[in-house]
């Protein structure tokens, strides 16, 4: 990449980065890989970095000096903007979309359904749905069938967190509803394509594809209310319904109770699903990980599923999911719009410009992060945890708006990783590759993750 030369004056020193082309500026080289092209921008470039993306201004921020900022120091300039707008086509104005009061409000509501004892409360419904899992595994193992962990685990954590948040038994609706969540985040991704510029009232085959799937997802929340207005269960749908505007004290209107309902359904069980596909196959893919693992896992827990008081004591599994979440963080791009003026890393910021945050860069960053690419557990004792900046490592964001189930995620990842790692040994497919980055919403592979099942010898882990 060619650079364009930096102002010498701090105040309004220019950020390097790539010419592009007139007119469409980096737009090109960014949709055709998203992930690959950021990691070569720091690369080339350095820990901020400026681009032109047709008519925008947008620097990439990876610093920890920088996330910090964004995150914490100056949170309050840095607002959802113009690349949120495609979420909104699916998911409303939910805790992922809104800003300010609206957000605080909303993100009030729901925090009760995320505290401590409400996720401990969901260990037993996370059991019985992998342990179904593994009995499935188990025929395929019989059968000498691979098992895709993209698809099984999207189907894990969909009816984990149906029934945990929603009290709803979801199961007879995961083929339709991956296929509908599939076809969702291609609309949420914006591939800078005319039909995503017209507006939503023209028949064409995208807004039809978008309203088909809307009636789906409407139906399916009502569902839910109808059964928590039957049943009285799912603690989310209860403090949707209980919840009331904190300065008129009128009660969430029906759109804003299905906006919310359908963000953290979306948001909830597609980043967990994800993270848990990269997590199950990085083990799979070293041996020395796997082995350690199968250890701490023997002394500890002896072939059965981890009860509430085991898991403070797996220290190595959560050190394995942390590093995976630094190599395959399941939100992998935080986008914001920059309201005034700001400097980041000695560069100036102009109001109206857009930023990228992205945990997958600067969990890459070799100034912080010694060989990056390397799967490494270790990282993760406390004594190196200390050593680095808090905001060098950033997977489910900072600051007041960091992500609200980041407690069930790790929860849910520490209980499949021990169940899965006590029964089987994962083998990837040979000749399946596995790549990441061409959407917006997860870093969800971009093709299945195929791999073959080998039992332990006295595994069990049914719970």
């Amino acid at each position: 990449m060619t650079s364009t030369a930096a102002n010498t004056d701090t105040a309004t020193r220019t950020a390097p980065g790539p010419r592009g082309t007139p007119g469409f500026g980096s737009l090109v080289p960014y949709r055709r890989d998203p992930a690959q092209f950021l990691l070569r921008l720091q690369r080339d470039h350095g820990e901020l970095s400026r681009m032109r993306m047709g008519p925008y201004t947008v620097h990439l921020a990876t610093s920890p000096d920088a996330v910090r900022r964004v995150l914490m120091e100056n949170q309050g300039n840095y607002v959802r903007g113009k690349l949120y707008d495609q979420f909104k086509l699916v998911m409303g104005t939910g805790l992922l979309t809104s800003d300010g009061r609206y957000w605080r409000g909303h993100r009030r509501a729901v925090q009760p359904a995320f505290a401590k004892k409400a996720i401990e409360a969901i260990i037993p419904n996370v059991i019985e749905a992998t342990s179904e899992m593994l009995e499935r595994w188990e025929a395929a193992e019989r059968a000498g069938e691979p098992v895709d962990l993209v698809a099984e685990m999207m189907r894990l954590t969909l009816v984990t967190l149906s029934q945990s948040l929603f009290g709803y038994d979801i199961r007879s609706r995961t083929p339709l509803l991956k296929q509908v969540v599939d076809e969702s985040i291609e609309v949420m991704f914006p591939h800078g394509y005319l039909s995503e510029m017209l507006p939503q009232w023209m028949p064409t085959a995208r807004n039809r594809l978008i309203k088909k799937n809307r009636r789906i997802y409407d139906q399916v929340v009502s569902d839910i209310r109808e059964r928590h207005s039957a049943t009285g269960e799912g603690v989310l749908v209860r403090l949707a319904e209980e919840a009331r505007d904190p300065e008129t004290g009128e009660p969430w209107t029906d759109q804003e109770i299905r906006d919310e309902l359908l963000t953290i359904y979306l948001a909830g069980h597609e980043t967990t699903a994800t993270a848990a596909c990269w997590m199950l196959h990085s083990v799979a893919a070293h041996r020395w990980v796997r082995e350690e693992l199968e250890g701490e896992l023997s002394g500890v827990l002896d072939g059965r599923a981890p009860a509430e008081e085991d898991l403070p004591t797996l220290d190595y599994t959560r050190m394995v999911i942390e590093e995976s979440l630094r190599l395959y963080p399941p939100i992998w791009l935080y986008p914001r719009d920059a309201v005034e003026d700001d400097t980041l890393d000695g560069y100036h910021i102009p109001g109206g410009s857009s930023l990228l945050l992205s945990p997958l860069v600067s969990h890459r960053n070799p100034a912080v992060w010694e060989n990056p690419e390397a799967f490494d557990p270790l990282r993760f004792t406390p004594s190196a945890v200390k050593e680095r900046p808090k905001t060098a490592y950033f997977p489910f964001g900072g600051g007041p708006r960091m992500c609200v189930g980041n407690m069930m995620a790790l929860l849910e990842l520490k209980i499949i990783l021990a169940m899965v790692t006590q029964r089987f040994r994962l083998e990837p497919v040979p000749g399946d590759l596995t790549r990441f980055g061409d959407s917006l919403i997860s870093l969800r592979p971009m093709s299945e993750m195929w791999v073959r099942l080998r039992p332990r010898e006295g595994g069990s882990a049914h719970g």
